[in-house]
């Protein structure tokens, strides 16, 4: 696997060339510091870039383009990485040694269709496409509350840090949806093309200089290079735990609780939270696991999610509402068995195993491949080859140390009852 990193006009072009894939990928990426009140537009202009094009104005016109290009496949997403906002397109294609001469060339120009060619009339987005994709979006934030557990991870981070992006809504905001028109979409359109920062990456078995000399070709972005900051966002710690309650007519309650962290070091942040967390709720052997549902069967389940860019864990669990003081009580015995070093050579060695085992997995996916040089782009981490020698390098003294640094900062329960909110 080779990487070659290009300066364009305004761009980067990441290539990353293996002959392990018999398709190529695609994906460009365009990101500008987050901004809250961009949220939702930034979302709605995601959906839209894969609705329609000026070539192939209805979704019919699409599929039947689809369809002889092989199948490609194209998706569009909006998503916040602690500082930044990314709008990303991306595609996969079969390349053409195992199709025909000059279909490589032929799908990227329909990718770039879709980036800067959309359906727009006198610098207006088509109101058909445009109507459909509002529905969609109206519809979405309608059944939030139906998903109980994306719900109380929302009202988690609003908790954690609410002026901070933790705390954003990644998919946007409801009252901001209204403002929206085909004419500001559009001009926010155009002010993304000429002011975010763009990175396009492409993995698969071709030759570089002639795919470097299609992407010029069909990329129109002509501009100085913009550079971006840090990702990272720093969280305050509460003085005292939050505690909050809301009750919905659920089945069954949903538990969340947000651990912060402190003066981490590089390795920290980027290595030990994984083990840390994977230790405490990584899976079936974890603390959590055993302590509340093997031990107590306080928990329908149980998991600990740990988030880089803001030095956090999560923990999320199913629980019944009766059970919220005994379950709470665990997982803070488990937390403090953490920082007591009660953790076997067992618990840390098949950690690490896992951890390490994931990062070979990567070479199996182009998605992988993609996420990796893109997390070695924006924020500063080591590729393949390297992050597996600092997973190695860790102790579980290593662990016990960064436990220390562990603060319980925030519990939200989502309690399933009578649809009124309890706050305390």
């Amino acid at each position: 696997m080779n990487y070659k990193r290009y300066d364009m006009n305004g761009y980067h072009l990441h290539m990353i060339t293996t002959a392990r894939f018999k398709t190529i990928y695609f994906a460009a990426n365009f990101k500008r510091e987050t901004q809250k009140e961009e949220i939702t537009i930034r979302n709605f202009l995601s959906d839209m870039l894969t609705n329609t094009t000026k070539k192939y104005p209805t979704k019919r016109d699409l599929e039947i383009a689809v369809e002889d290009l092989y199948s490609l496949s194209a998706g569009s997403s909006s998503y916040i990485t602690g500082n930044y906002d990314v709008i990303s397109l991306s595609g996969t294609f079969l390349n053409e040694i195992y199709t025909e001469p000059g279909m490589n060339e032929t799908s990227i120009a329909f990718l770039m269709d879709l980036l800067f060619d959309p359906n727009v009339e006198n610098e207006t987005f088509d109101e058909s496409s445009f109507e459909y994709e509002k529905q969609l979006m109206q519809d979405d934030f309608e059944s939030i509350k139906d998903n109980p557990n994306r719900y109380s991870k929302i009202r988690l981070h609003e908790l954690m840090a609410p002026n901070l992006p933790i705390a954003f809504h990644g998919f946007g905001y409801e009252e901001d949806l209204p403002s929206i028109t085909r004419e500001n979409l559009y001009q926010y359109y155009k002010s993304v093309l000429e002011n975010d920062v763009v990175d396009i990456f492409l993995v698969g078995n071709f030759e570089p200089q002639e795919m470097k000399s299609l992407i010029e070709k069909y990329v129109p972005l002509v501009r100085s290079q913009r550079e971006s900051g840090s990702h990272f966002v720093e969280l305050p710690i509460h003085d005292e735990v939050v505690i909050a309650k809301e009750t919905l007519p659920l089945k069954q309650s949903r538990l969340a609780l947000g651990l912060k962290t402190e003066s981490l070091t590089d390795l920290e942040r980027k290595y030990i939270l994984n083990v840390y967390s994977f230790i405490l709720g990584g899976g079936s052997d974890s603390k959590l696991f055993a302590n509340v549902r093997e031990k107590n069967s306080l928990c329908y389940s149980i998991h600990a999610t740990p988030t880089m860019l803001y030095g956090t864990v999560e923990i999320s669990a199913g629980i019944e509402g009766k059970n919220y003081e005994k379950t709470v009580s665990l997982i803070k015995e488990s937390i403090q068995e953490m920082k007591e070093g009660k953790i076997s050579d067992q618990e840390f060695e098949r950690t690490i195993t896992t951890y390490l085992n994931g990062c070979k997995e990567v070479a199996d996916s182009q998605q992988a491949i993609v996420s990796n040089y893109l997390s070695h782009e924006y924020l500063g981490n080591d590729l393949i080859e390297d992050k597996i020698e600092k997973i190695k390098s860790i102790t579980k003294e290593d662990v016990i140390q960064f436990a220390q640094k562990v603060h319980l900062d925030t519990i939200f329960l989502l309690e399933g009852g009578s649809n009124e909110a309890i706050t305390e």
